[in-house]
């Protein structure tokens, strides 16, 4: 959609108005799912990467990075990664299989990625998930052990217990 621009201030108030704001309630969305995950893990002594700090990014080339994940957390014998979409996509599963075929120095354990989705209804992102469970076919078979993704869907956040629980056996390894 183009927007008309009379001025400066009318340049600012068309940006407030326009994709941050939608921007701004996906990431709240996404920092409300992450919180009972990461109380968990606190609870469990881990530490929690998160974000695009240092030590929470894949290079990729030059100056272009992967998030490891929203939320990581490393145990002895995988890394444990929570991704949060309130948009749908799969960037953040396909991504996985290009840093364990191009950068396995970097990823040198096992993945257990749980990737979970926000969904209004039962029909939203409906192409987004279809897509998401042909390339998690594609990737098992061209990388076979190296990764365990499993997604999720959530309707309110009262629905993620039983996934926070799940993430809680990986932790303490049952």
């Amino acid at each position: 959609m183009v927007r008309p621009q009379k001025s400066g201030k009318d340049k600012k108030y068309w940006k407030n108005k326009g994709n941050e704001h939608m921007s701004d309630k996906r990431k709240n969305l996404e920092q409300q799912a992450l919180n009972q995950f990461e109380d968990i893990a606190k609870k469990h002594g881990y530490r929690i990467f998160k974000k695009q700090g240092l030590d929470n990014r894949i290079p990729v080339e030059g100056n272009t990075f992967f998030q490891f994940g929203d939320l990581r957390v490393e145990t002895k014998t995988h890394y444990i990664v929570i991704e949060v979409e309130s948009a749908g996509g799969i960037t953040n599963l396909v991504k996985f299989w290009y840093c364990i075929k191009k950068r396995p120095n970097i990823v040198k354990k096992p993945i257990i990625l749980m990737h979970i989705f926000y969904q209004g209804s039962s029909a939203d992102y409906g192409s987004h998930l279809a897509l998401w469970d042909f390339m998690w076919d594609q990737m098992k078979n061209a990388i076979g052990s190296s990764i365990k993704a499993s997604r999720y869907t959530y309707c309110d956040l009262k629905e993620l217990g039983p996934i926070a629980g799940e993430f809680e056996r990986y932790l303490i390894g049952k």
